[in-house]
């Protein structure tokens, strides 16, 4: 047995110093900033929960619809008195009461509604619910695993002085961070490691999506300085190189948000912008990514706080 007072070997000295230096620091998140990131939360999912009884009929069940009938989801009824039930159960959610039963609440509808609308045509899935999905997954996940720590009167360990807020926000921000690494490994893998070489090609994608939309609606879809962009990529394939290259730079250093609000307001503006390309050149759907990059990497009232202060402080230095 090893004397007690023998000290550690040099490397693990150096990984242990490593590991440490490597965890992510407290941010010391506000209660205000808590409930602006629930509300948001909140206001997205209610917007974004269609009542469309064209999903009544999944042709190609997707995920979870091999199991269980969602097709609830899509009676106009059904949401409808579901929606109403919803208001409270937000408002629980938002101020942290209930949230036991507000969280699963949530995540069912938005399980349902994305599984259902992801079950329509083979081949044709949309990540449009992905996200915030995954949002709420996790927020339950770690809700009741902060829950049964209390119970068993264990509480977490994490670092010293981190809330049960700041590790909502953090878990949170962690499901984000992974949505994106897993985007950019998969398109590496996918493509041998070559997607910078064959991202050259995506010229014909862009033509034909916007070909589709054309004869869809009998007129151009989208501003003109996306058409633009579209005409540009497809006359010079390595444009496409330089153009979009740098958002799978951003999805893959996507972690790096996790070290500090001013990390995460730069790549959270740099996801941003990749996604508003994403949405006017190549004709996707990314505004609910997008609202959670404000939310959650962008943290707006925090910004408009603290340069509230910072005013505030200067004004009375100076009187």
């Amino acid at each position: 047995m090893a004397g007690r007072g023998r000290s550690l070997p040099a490397p693990v000295v150096v990984k242990l110093t490593l590991l440490k230096r490597l965890q992510p620091k407290n941010p010391g998140y506000q209660r205000y900033e808590g409930w602006c990131m629930r509300f948001g939360v909140a206001l997205l999912l209610y917007f974004n929960l269609p009542v469309e009884e064209k999903f009544a009929d999944p042709k190609s069940p997707n995920g979870l619809a091999h199991w269980f009938d969602f097709t609830w989801a899509a009676d106009p009824e059904i949401m409808g008195i579901l929606k109403w039930i919803l208001i409270p159960v937000l408002a629980f959610y938002v101020f942290g009461r209930l949230r036991w039963l507000a969280l699963p609440y949530m995540f069912t509808l938005s399980l349902a509604v994305g599984t259902l609308k992801n079950s329509q045509r083979a081949g044709e899935i949309a990540h449009v619910y992905q996200a915030l999905t995954m949002v709420l997954l996790v927020q339950m996940i770690w809700h009741f695993y902060y829950q049964v720590r209390i119970w068993i009167r264990k509480p977490h360990h994490f670092h010293p002085g981190w809330t049960a807020r700041a590790m909502e926000i953090f878990v949170t921000q962690s499901a984000l961070v992974g949505i994106y690494l897993t985007t950019a490994v998969t398109k590496m893998i996918e493509s041998g490691g070559m997607w910078l070489w064959q991202v050259r090609k995506i010229g014909v994608e862009l033509e034909r999506t916007w070909q589709q939309k054309y004869y869809h609606y009998l007129e151009e879809q989208g501003p003109q300085w996306a058409l633009a962009m579209k005409d540009f990529i497809t006359e010079n394939p390595w444009a496409a190189v330089f153009i979009f290259g740098p958002g799978l730079i951003a999805e893959i250093i996507v972690p790096i948000a996790l070290y500090g609000r001013r990390r995460a307001l730069v790549i959270g503006i740099l996801l941003i912008i990749l996604h508003i390309g994403a949405i006017y050149i190549m004709r996707l759907t990314f505004w609910q990514n997008i609202a959670l990059l404000v939310i959650f990497f962008v943290n707006v009232p925090y910004w408009i706080v603290s340069a509230s202060s910072a005013a505030t402080r200067r004004a009375r230095a100076s009187g």
